[in-house]
């Protein structure tokens, strides 16, 4: 991993400047959390309180979620205050995909030099640092949640022994598929490095078998093609959302 410094931009390195009076502010972001992919299958083990889940990774090399990500943070940020920008950063490829409480240091940010140059560069007054929130998968309901285990990030919970009752015509539906976003966002003051406030995301979607009957297990009861654009949409809802939460509680 390249050499990582404590974000401190003070009077040694640059001393940013608050944008003047009346100047739209300047923010930049930072998403760790679209790669790998996490797809998974819940299994309930009985009388044991391990984590039984089984998990498998997609590679998403070209970035293609953290670009979603941020175009739902410069969405959220632009909500708050037009005329606003941000710069967005990236980071293929670093540990902190799956390591992310390496990014913390108690209240202060430890990132990569390259990252901090980049934010020296971009005269910024914030930093929004998404990364991976590991937690309970909680599916959503009619009117309960259900879920064995936990998720991080952003990928699809399965389950093909949960069983379902459709309200509208009362058959029973077995298995249960669910995107997820489970993402932390924290606002850092770029010259003093500490984390301002955060807000946690955790946003699931509830797809049944009973959506598809010819589906042979959850994971066909979306295409690839609808998996993504399910993803796309969840994820511009939820950290956009987050964002606009976020910048508001000031």
């Amino acid at each position: 991993m390249p050499a990582r410094r404590t974000l401190l931009l003070g009077a040694a390195t640059l001393c940013i400047a608050a944008p003047a009076s009346g100047q739209a502010p300047r923010y930049a972001a930072l998403s760790l959390v679209g790669n790998p992919i996490e797809i998974v299958t819940g299994r309930a083990e009985i009388g044991s309180r391990l984590n039984q889940n089984r998990r498998r990774a997609f590679d998403d090399a070209e970035g293609t979620l953290d670009r979603y990500v941020l175009r739902a943070v410069e969405r959220g940020v632009q909500t708050h205050q037009r005329g606003a920008s941000v710069a967005m950063l990236a980071l293929p490829g670093s540990v902190l995909y799956d390591e992310p409480e390496r990014a913390f240091d108690g209240r202060q940010v430890v990132l990569p030099g390259a990252v901090v140059d980049a934010l020296v560069a971009s005269k910024v007054s914030h930093l929004l640092l998404l990364t991976k929130l590991r937690d309970a998968a909680r599916i959503p309901l009619y009117d309960e949640t259900t879920g064995v285990g936990t998720v991080k990030g952003i990928g699809f919970y399965t389950d093909p022994d949960v069983r379902l009752k459709v309200r509208e015509s009362g058959q029973a539906a077995y298995g249960v598929l669910a995107p997820f976003v489970y993402v932390r966002i924290s606002l850092v003051d770029v010259q003093s490095g500490e984390v301002v406030r955060e807000e946690r995301v955790h946003d699931m979607r509830t797809f049944t078998a009973a959506e598809k009957p010819d589906a042979s297990n959850p994971w066909d009861v979306l295409s690839a093609e609808q998996k993504i654009d399910v993803l796309r949409r969840l994820i511009d809802q939820s950290i956009g959302d987050a964002v606009l939460r976020l910048l508001r509680a000031g």
